[in-house]
């Protein structure tokens, strides 16, 4: 049975094993799985007042279900450009960036059905390398123009956050952020340095970012709508 509401469409599924309703959302849809004997009014209530919930979810579904197959279009994004990739078979697996192309090598002793595997891991530390470096750069620019002393910086592996501040200083900043636009990826570096001084997020501190980096906005909207293809 298919509903239409305002926001999305979605279909019930009635089942003698259910004791209760259910939201799915999978590939962009929701489903809503509930007891034979329910009312349908009942069922319209739940979801209504789930609405936001649908909402943000079924964005997030269909987002991932648009995301770039990089490996596939042979082109991959560092910052303002994308790297067209060459792949290869070699006695030992690397990658080595020649003109502006990545040429990546997999060892003659990687099975087939762990190839493209093997190459979203040889990529992932690349970024990290490429990210540590250009970190290491922007933070020492930073640091200098807002007058904060940061401690070490950390590369790292998160789905769900782009960098965090530590009260003993240390920076982490998201390798995913590699793919980005580079002034989007630098507003992530103002926002964590911006905790060395507001280790918060007050008025006071989204006051300082914005001082400091006019482009705020713009850069966190640039994430949130494009977050789902800054992925391998």
């Amino acid at each position: 049975m298919k509903i239409d509401t305002e926001s999305f469409s979605y279909h019930v599924v009635f089942s003698a094993k259910r004791r209760s309703i259910a939201l799915q959302v999978r590939q962009g849809h929701l489903v809503v799985r509930a007891p034979l004997a329910t009312n349908l009014a009942d069922i319209k209530r739940v979801v209504a007042k789930q609405r936001l919930w649908v909402v943000k979810h079924l964005q997030q579904s269909k987002a991932l279900v648009n995301k770039p197959d990089y490996l596939e279009l042979g082109l991959l994004p560092l910052q303002n450009v994308k790297l067209p990739l060459i792949f290869k078979r070699m006695t030992k697996s690397s990658i080595i960036s020649v003109d502006g192309v990545l040429n990546i090598a997999v060892s003659n002793r990687v099975k087939p059905d762990r190839f493209n595997a093997k190459v979203i891991a040889l990529l992932q530390d690349w970024y990290k390398q490429q990210a540590f470096i250009w970190f290491s750069e922007r933070v020492n620019y930073w640091h200098k123009e807002m007058k904060v002393q940061p401690g070490q910086i950390v590369i790292g592996n998160w789905k769900t956050r782009w960098g965090y501040c530590k009260q003993n200083c240390e920076l982490g900043f998201n390798w995913r952020l590699m793919m980005a636009p580079d002034w989007v990826a630098d507003y992530v570096v103002v926002h964590e340095l911006a905790h060395l001084i507001h280790l918060n997020h007050s008025s006071d501190f989204w006051s300082l970012v914005s001082d400091y980096y006019p482009q705020m906005e713009e850069a966190k909207n640039w994430l949130k709508r494009y977050q789902h293809t800054l992925d391998l």
